[in-house]
């Protein structure tokens, strides 16, 4: 169960019901051990040149997290299968990427300004 707003829009693109499933399938196994850091998100996917056909299946994901500024990813792919696949995969790896960021900044020691360090300096 999501602990954050979820949202799935189509737009231009005849979306039924089994490519929301299949969206918020996928979603859900990717974001599985960090889904604690998400506060909303919202995935738009969309046919840019209707039905002339080519590289124009869009999915972008906006993903607003707990660290601050939100991550937007779009990925444009002849298959829509495969825009949201490599979408959800780089956003994903985003977040992770910046968590890991975020720990490593705790980790860092403070230095601390001893009075014997000031005055080694004189």
């Amino acid at each position: 169960m999501r602990n954050y707003d979820f949202e799935c829009v189509a737009t231009q693109i005849n979306c039924g019901p089994g490519t929301r499933e299949y969206i918020e399938r996928e979603w859900d196994k990717a974001v599985n051990r960090v889904e604690n850091w998400i506060k909303t998100v919202r995935i738009c996917i969309t046919d840019i040149n209707g039905p002339k056909g080519g590289i124009n299946q869009r999915c972008r994901i906006v993903m607003q997290t707990r660290l601050g500024a939100p991550i937007v990813v779009q990925e444009t792919r002849e298959r829509l299968s495969s825009a949201i696949n490599v979408a959800i995969r780089r956003s994903v790896h985003t977040l992770k990427r910046k968590i890991s960021k975020k720990r490593d900044q705790k980790k860092q020691p403070v230095h601390i300004e001893t009075q014997q360090d000031a005055e080694g300096l004189s």
